[in-house]
This record gives C-alpha cells, structure tokens and sequence, in this order.
C-alpha cells in the first residue's frame, strides 16, 4: 500500500513539473506554452524586420530559463522608420546600430549605404516635402550618392515630421541618424530625384 502511495505521489509530481499551462499574447497570436520545467514559444508576433510582417518559429527553453518572461527571447533590435509620400510608405534599411533593452544589447553593421541592395526607390521631385511614416526625433540626415558622402544640408523638421528633397537631380542615398537612451540606429533610403515639383503645374 505504501509502495503504490509513493508511485501515485511521484505521478502527481511528475505531472506538476511537465503540465504546461497555456497563455497567448496580442502581439500577432504568439503563444507559449510553460511549465515547472520548460517553456515552449510559438511565435507569430507582428514584426516588420520580416518578410511577411510577423516573426514566426517554435522555442524551447528548460529549466531555469523557462521563468524568464517572454521578451527576453525576442530579438534586440531597432525601432523601424518610414517615410511617406504620395500617400505609399516605404520602410527604411537598417545600417549600423547599436541598441538595447532590458534583458540584452547589440551592435550590428552594413557594408554602408552605398553598398546594399534597396528594395524600393522613391520618385520624388526637388523641394517635395516627405513625411515621417513613423515618428522619431531624427538627429541628423546625410546625404551620399552612389559613391560617397556628399557635403549638403538636407532639411528636416522633427515638429512637423518632414523632410525637404534637395535640389539636385539624380539618384541619391538618404541617411537618417537617430540616438536616444536605449541606442543609436542609421536609417537609409534611395530616392531618384527627377526635377522641379512646380514644373507639372505650368
């Protein structure tokens, strides 16, 4: 009686520590299933670094780690950055970037920004006012063509979340720079710069 007392007693222990309670979050529907002894993250978490939107995937994590919260798992990354204009919104490219939170941090690096490939080019006119598509008190913005750095003043305004296409013409690198407590990120985009705005008005 006592024996079959302890095998009951070590079942229900058993059960205790593997038995996975299940929890979903509203960040896109992941859903993590935790133990005593181990957690398991199936992510679908709304995340713009990803082809998709989300970043999906299984985790599975055993003890201790599997009482740490969720966002220890997640990826240090940067805030995205959008522009706007003619009402279309085009994500930036992510340059060098140092950056953290609460559980970890990291520095990452691009061959720059003449030497990565753009998923999409912006057709804008000189003068053209561009809208922020994502707000963020921007400190600086660079401008280079497909070579080097060029010595220009670009406009901006962090109130009004704009910046000015300069009067050039041609096909040209936007580098956005951004600091704030948790970091430092560069932002790139390409425009083709292709004349006056005022030009299609006479």
């Amino acid at each position: 009686m006592k024996k079959k007392k302890i095998i009951i007693l070590m079942i229900t222990i058993f059960i205790i520590l593997v038995l996975p309670i299940r929890l979903q979050y509203k960040d896109g529907g992941t859903v993590e299933y935790r133990s005593l002894t181990y957690k398991i993250i199936k992510w679908h978490r709304l995340d713009e670094y990803y082809e998709g939107g989300y970043k999906t995937g299984t985790e599975v994590h055993f003890f201790p780690n599997n009482f740490k919260p969720i966002d220890y798992f997640a990826e240090v990354k940067p805030p995205r950055f959008s522009l706007i204009y003619n009402d279309e919104v085009y994500l930036s490219e992510v340059l060098s970037y140092c950056w953290s939170n609460n559980y970890g941090s990291i520095c990452a690096d691009t061959l720059g920004p003449t030497g990565i490939d753009y998923d999409k080019t912006i057709e804008v006119k000189k003068n053209d006012v561009i809208h922020y598509g994502t707000y963020l008190d921007i400190s600086s913005i660079k401008l280079y063509n497909e070579n080097e750095e060029l010595d220009y003043e670009v406009e901006y305004n962090n109130n009004e979340e704009t910046v000015t296409v300069p009067e050039l013409e041609g096909i040209y690198i936007l580098v956005f720079s951004y600091r704030c407590p948790e970091g430092n990120v560069s932002y790139a985009f390409k425009i083709n710069i292709t004349g006056d705005n005022y030009e299609e008005n006479n």
